[in-house]
């Protein structure tokens, strides 16, 4: 059944269509579930996850015995180490990541999804030939991290690190109590609410003390279609790779550092090589964690996605050649021509209350450097 699970799940993970497909693996995680819900994200795709869940509440953590893709792929490698290591005293660190991260959740903002072991796995798949950066492959390395751990300590993840395997357990202890009490009761319940209590607080407080949202940016990044801004979106983005593999333009990728520690891994819009089509809904329909909700044509762009920004002294217009390619490729009619008396040329003025940032004007730009670019609308 698990080497039925595993070729699952490689071939749910490798696909790219239907949209849904790419993010259908970190959508069964209840951990990303509960954090999802916790920081105020819900949908349809979180049905999966409750199932699962409430099947681990009766079944000791039959996910992690049956199902999960990288659990059974670090058995078979742990199988062939010829000289096993133990885990030794490791604290459950698992457990700790449950209530750290549910408490920066219900703060605001999830910590430790991007742990699950269904987003490391999916995330391992991502990577394509459109999107070759450091941060492609520093988001594809989580799976091999696991497998080279595998190697050192065989059982170190699954049994003391991994979260969703901690929530298993968790979901365990109403049933354990209930046993428990019949046979005289113990102080396991007080024992397990401090650290419940301890873990929340701090999770909490991590939100309060370093809100990503105060972080000074240092530059304005494009993200995909949202209806939140781009503070919240990093906050439920999982970093999965979902929206990435399933975008038919090739325009999303792994985004780094430039805007925030918080947003590293965030995907972002590159419109080098295409622009993102007005008619296309595929990142909604693939996100698993709510940070791109399920939107229409109709709704896609009632928070534009960025706002033009024009360098003259580039355009080709500026150079007495002719041009206009952007205006005429503009979908929305927010760029036009304006004669310039004095200079005595034709500049590109936009109206930002047309433009919706959909990055075709960049794209189709012949200058070199582009002399007309679409940048994220800073939001508090």
């Amino acid at each position: 059944m698990r080497a039925f699970a595993l070729a699952a799940a490689v071939a749910v993970a490798s696909g790219s269509v239907p949209a849904w497909r790419t993010g259908f693996l970190p959508s069964l995680s209840p951990f990303n579930a509960l954090l999802a819900v916790a920081a105020g994200a819900g949908a349809l795709f979180m049905l999966g996850a409750l199932a699962l869940a409430l099947t681990c509440m009766f079944r000791p953590r039959f996910f992690c015995r049956w199902l999960c893709p990288t659990g059974t792929c670090q058995d078979a490698l742990s199988f062939f180490v010829k000289r096993r290591k133990q885990v030794g005293r490791v604290p459950q660190i698992g457990v700790w990541l449950v209530w750290l991260g549910l408490g920066a959740a219900l703060a605001g903002y999830p910590l430790f999804g991007c742990l699950d072991p269904l987003v490391l796995f999916n995330a391992a798949f991502s990577r394509d030939g459109t999107d070759s950066g450091v941060w492609a492959c520093l988001a594809v390395a989580g799976l091999p991290t696991l497998l080279f751990l595998a190697l050192l300590v065989p059982g170190l993840w699954c049994g003391r690190l991994c979260p969703l395997g901690a929530l298993q357990d968790l979901l365990r202890l109403p049933a354990r109590a209930w046993v428990a009490r019949k046979q005289g009761g113990n102080n396991a319940g007080a024992l397990i609410g401090r650290r419940a209590f301890i873990g929340l607080g701090l999770g909490a407080g991590y939100r309060l003390a370093l809100n990503p949202a105060r972080a000074k940016k240092t530059s304005a990044l494009v993200r995909p279609p949202s209806r939140v801004d781009s503070s919240r979106f990093t906050r439920l983005c999982v970093r999965c790779g979902a929206c990435a593999r399933a975008c038919p333009a090739g325009i999303i990728r792994f985004g780094g550092a430039a805007g925030g520690w918080h947003g590293i891994l965030a995907p972002v819009l590159c419109f080098d090589d295409n622009f993102c089509e007005p008619s296309c809904t595929v990142c909604g329909q693939a996100c698993p964690s709510g940070a791109i909700p399920r939107f229409t044509v109709r709704d896609k762009y009632r928070r534009p996605l960025g706002a033009v920004a024009i360098n003259h002294a580039r355009c080709l217009l500026n150079e007495s050649q002719e041009c206009g390619t952007c205006v005429a490729s503009c979908p929305f009619g927010a760029l036009d021509l304006d004669w310039d008396p004095k200079e005595m040329v034709s500049r590109v003025k936009a109206d930002n209350k047309l433009c919706a940032g959909c990055g075709c004007c960049e794209y189709v730009c012949p200058a070199m450097p582009k002399a007309i670019v679409v940048k994220g609308i800073i939001a508090g």
